[in-house]
């Protein structure tokens, strides 16, 4: 599947071809054979049922995860360090470092994600997604909490390419996604419940068949 075509010279944000996760070698794939391009500035939603492949296929274009086919990432390969600064990445499970608070996590991310440029203020970014516990310790946050913590991480220093995995659909998600694709930046969403996303991010791929239990 490929998204609408871009204007010419807009440019390609991930181009994935004849992409294949396999975790263990014999096993069956998490994802086979999936291919699409999305461009600079546009939005996709990955969708498709509980355990057909969609945080794999976002794995696999952070560099996180074994892969076999093509894929570029804002002109470079997935895992590429300088690239990944300009990746906002909210994973649906994120196992969050001991002893650091909601704000000192925050602050971290924008201090790596933006080297010596300026910087977003983590009160700020906290305040955007709705969380006011930004001094409870990170690993003690209620679930709701910890995944506007996670978007709070991800949409520092406003990336080129927002990358999120079944992200719960509070206001401050859509508005963030909307707020993204406004200033230009490319945004790829994965979730099994797609609710409103669709129409937000203007064009689906849908993926795999539901893994057995």
């Amino acid at each position: 599947m490929s998204t609408e075509r871009s204007p010419e010279g807009q440019g390609c944000a991930v181009r994935a071809r004849d992409v294949t996760v396999r975790y263990e070698r014999g096993s069956e794939p998490a994802i086979a054979g999936v291919s699409f391009e999305l461009n600079l500035g546009s939005g996709l939603l990955i969708s498709g049922p509980a355990g057909s492949g969609g945080s794999s296929l976002l794995r696999a274009l952070l560099g996180l995860v074994p892969v076999s086919g093509l894929i570029e990432v804002l002109g470079s390969p997935p895992g590429d360090t300088e690239t990944l600064r300009r990746i906002g990445w909210a994973p649906a499970r994120w196992p969050v470092p001991d002893g650091v608070t909601a704000r000192g996590l925050v602050s971290l991310i924008v201090s790596l994600r933006n080297q010596g440029g300026p910087t977003d203020a983590p009160d700020a970014l906290l305040e955007r997604v709705g969380l006011a516990s930004n001094r409870t310790m990170a690993d003690r946050l209620e679930i709701e909490d910890a995944r506007r913590l996670s978007l709070a991480c991800a949409i520092a220093c406003d990336p080129d390419l927002l990358v999120l995995d079944d992200p719960w659909e509070f206001p401050e998600t859509l508005r963030e996604i909307g707020a993204a694709l406004k200033r230009g930046a490319s945004v790829i969403v994965a979730s099994h419940d797609p609710g409103g996303l669709p129409s937000l991010l203007g064009a689906t791929l849908t993926i795999g068949q539901e893994v057995p239990a």
